[in-house]
């Protein structure tokens, strides 16, 4: 078999990290009940070189990434032109007053 990338090998590690730390935190059982399967599977998945840990290299290897279901994604591309945009607006700006609608005035 041959070795991953290392931007690969070190996402795949990060996502193990993380999901190790996410099945701490909820609980073993509580992660067997959610998935439809026995506390026992869970632990034999998690601690098993073939199950977690190769799931993880699998992701990455493929290009994906573990993160927060609470995180969102968005394109670089339109990041960058809020951000100019912002920064143009706020390097345009000398004091609050200039933040005020005109209705307020």
């Amino acid at each position: 078999m041959n070795e991953s990338s290392p931007a690969a090998g070190e996402r795949a590690r990060k996502a193990h990290t993380l999901a190790l730390q996410r099945i701490s935190r909820i609980g073993q059982a509580t992660v067997a009940q959610e998935v439809g399967v026995s506390p026992a599977t869970v632990s034999r998945f998690v601690s098993e070189p073939d199950g977690l840990e190769r799931a993880c290299k699998v992701l990455a290897a493929v290009g994906l990434k573990v993160v927060p279901v609470t995180m969102q994604c968005f394109p670089p591309e339109k990041v960058a032109i809020f951000m100019t945009l912002a920064r143009d607006h706020l390097n345009y700006l000398q004091r609050p007053e200039q933040l005020a609608f005109e209705d307020d005035e």
